[in-house]
């Protein structure tokens, strides 16, 4: 098992993004680094980049293999040795990565970029950047489906994101920035009514720029932790930023064990048109399994209050790869939640995070056949009319895989596609937020404190960096 890797002093300079590729063949979180270096011993890579040749040495288990290559262009020679580590990892046995040498959180947002700027693209993508047919089949499906949304947007036109960083309980695959347990939501009084006073701040910054705010997302977290008279007054609050005429309204009901019709109807009443129930699984062994403190009826039921209500676009998560979840079991609860009809289908596939419960119980050999399934879930969500419209990935992903947004045409999320492919500014309210700044180009971000006792301990000091939003904007007039 690779535990080392070598650099001579030109070759270093990639490390970074060649250690980000090695970790995708799943291989151990310590490595240790060495430069200028010979390698000693077995189980190392080593990377040269000297005299115009790059090559490449993955010693493994007492096998070494080399890959080399003196015909590159120069502002290449990171490109190049990334595709020269994954042959010499497939001649090694290990199976060819789906997104090639592509390790970033947006690939659909590098392959797009691709397509803009080189008549050869499709033979870059496959031959250079290894994409694998059926990846990049995915990408294209993605890309014609933003297209009409993204030509729509506009510099002065934003989103708004709201964070609610409370749950019932914290689910064992959780990495996100979260409060759960009884003395966490002690803080969700204080919390909330700070909350409001940013999001004063921020209809100030929309007034002051004429800002037009295209779409808000209230997102968690949980954010029905929160009770039906405390959303009433968010979304009275948000009037003051001028949404009446916003192209998408979305909150995060999520957790069906937090959806009560009260609920449902504050939020309803308040304008929002898009909301999420989240299963994760259909299968209750797997609910209990993961820590989801609900049941695959309080899912059917939830719906049942959403459709009561009004709702028409629903949203809902399914997770590939947890524990005691089966390709057989994987494939029932797609048809269940396909039964429900929701608007919008999100698969996700795990993501063992450090910080997880399953991560210390499991460390990394965990996945369960994601491949499988996610492979299984593109097929049947496009034969129900299903069409892939976002996508993005994490550290850690099971199978080196990816998560996909699926939605019924004409029912794809603004926000989620503006998100993932930084497209548009982002003012994030909360703690965990991090608002996005977009210049046309390149995106800057201001983030907020990440755990809810710092956001309200430290809520004045935090509102500081406001002023390095105030500074975009008027900027941007500036220039104008």
């Amino acid at each position: 098992m690779i535990n080392s890797l070598y650099f001579d002093n030109t070759a270093y300079k990639y490390a970074y993004e060649l250690e980000r590729l090695i970790r995708n063949f799943s291989l151990p979180h310590k490595l240790d680094f060495y430069t200028d270096k010979a390698p000693s011993g077995t189980d190392y890579a080593y990377f040269a980049a000297d005299g115009g040749r790059l090559s490449v040495t993955v010693s493994d288990s007492g096998k070494a293999v080399t890959e080399k290559s003196d015909n590159y262009c120069a502002d290449e020679a990171e490109t190049e040795l990334c595709r020269l580590l994954c042959r010499c990892m497939e001649k090694l046995g290990h199976a060819p990565l789906p997104w090639g040498i592509l390790t970033g959180v947006r690939p659909v947002k590098y392959i797009r970029s691709i397509y803009e700027t080189r008549s050869n693209a499709d033979d870059y993508i496959r031959n250079t950047l290894l994409v694998s047919d059926k990846k990049l089949k995915l990408a294209n499906d993605v890309i014609r489906l933003q297209k009409p949304i993204l030509d729509t947007l506009a510099l002065n036109r934003i989103s708004l994101y709201i964070s609610i960083p409370f749950c019932p309980s914290r689910c064992s695959y959780c990495s996100f920035v979260s409060a759960s347990g009884e003395g966490a939501l002690k803080l969700i009084d204080d919390y909330f009514e700070l909350l409001l006073l940013e999001l004063d701040i921020y209809a100030d910054i929309v007034r002051r720029y004429s800002l037009k705010v295209d779409t808000v997302y209230i997102g968690g977290g949980t954010p029905t932790t929160l009770s039906a008279s405390q959303l009433d007054r968010l979304i009275d609050k948000l009037g003051k930023l001028d949404i009446a005429n916003i192209r998408e309204f979305t909150a995060e009901a999520g957790r069906p064990d937090t959806i009560t019709e009260d609920k449902l109807r504050a939020l309803k009443n308040g304008g929002v048109r898009r909301i999420s129930i989240n299963p994760q699984s259909m299968n209750d062994g797997v609910l209990a399994a993961v820590g989801r403190r609900h049941t695959v009826k309080q899912v059917c039921e939830a719906f049942d209050i959403a459709r009561k209500v009004g709702f028409d676009c629903i949203n809902s998560d399914l997770i590939a790869g947890l524990p005691t979840e089966t390709e057989s079991s994987f494939e029932g609860s797609l048809e269940r939640l396909c039964e429900l009809a929701p608007e919008n289908i999100t698969v996700h596939t795990l993501s063992l995070k450090r910080s997880s419960a399953l991560f210390r119980q499991f460390g990394d050999d965990i996945g369960n056949g994601a491949k499988h399934m996610t492979d299984m879930a593109y097929d049947v969500l496009s034969d129900k009319g299903y069409l892939p419209y976002y996508l993005y990935r994490q550290k850690n992903i099971a199978d080196n895989l990816e998560n996909v947004g699926y939605c019924k045409e004409g029912t794809e999320s603004i926000y989620n596609i503006c998100i993932m492919e930084d497209v548009q500014t982002i003012l994030a309210a909360g703690c965990g937020a991090s608002t996005k700044l977009y210049d046309g180009k390149n995106v800057s971000r201001v983030i907020n404190y990440k755990y809810p006792y710092e956001y309200i301990s430290r809520f004045e000091l935090m509102n500081e960096r406001k002023r390095d939003i105030e500074n975009f904007f008027e900027s941007k007039l500036t220039l104008a």
